[in-house]
């Protein structure tokens, strides 16, 4: 096992936070795809009982990246020369994004295990408001082996 096993039950807080804008909405929604007139319009929006625009369920992939780069950028996890690829990832949402919602973020190692040689890394991703309300929680597994070829992933 090449990972550090002692980061089992390990929590990394992102050290900022997100604000949520309105037309970065609107342009994330564009570039999936994303055909809900309440991603775009306050009218439809309003009428499903919002005050603002809601965001897509994948919009949190834009802050998700970025607590993702700081968590592998300062935490010395044992990784550097694997080839690392996700196996699984699973959403719970709670409640809705708008413009203007300060998140945070945080990531625990839920569990490490070894299986066939391969390092098998659960994470529980926490993403919260500026009430300290639950917004996400997205666990995610990684799969990760020793190889000589691999790329470094330290500071992605």
């Amino acid at each position: 096992m090449a990972l550090k096993t002692d980061i089992r039950g390990m929590v990394h807080h992102y050290p900022d936070h997100f604000v949520v804008g309105r037309e970065k909405i609107r342009e994330y929604a564009a570039a999936v795809k994303c055909e809900d007139p309440a991603s775009f319009d306050e009218k439809p929006a309003a009428e499903l009982g919002h005050d603002g625009i809601l965001a897509p369920l994948t919009f949190t992939s834009v802050f998700a990246l970025l607590v993702q780069k700081d968590f592998f950028r300062n935490v010395d996890v044992g990784i550097e020369t694997m080839n690392i690829v996700q196996v699984d990832q699973r959403f719970v949402y709670h409640r809705p994004i708008h413009p203007g919602d300060k998140l945070w973020a945080r990531l625990e190692i839920h569990s490490v295990d070894e299986r066939f040689g391969a390092d098998i890394v659960v994470t529980r991703n926490v993403c919260t408001n500026e009430r300290g309300e639950t917004v996400l929680e997205a666990f995610t597994t990684l799969m990760g082996q020793q190889a000589e070829e691999s790329v470094r992933i330290k500071g992605m």
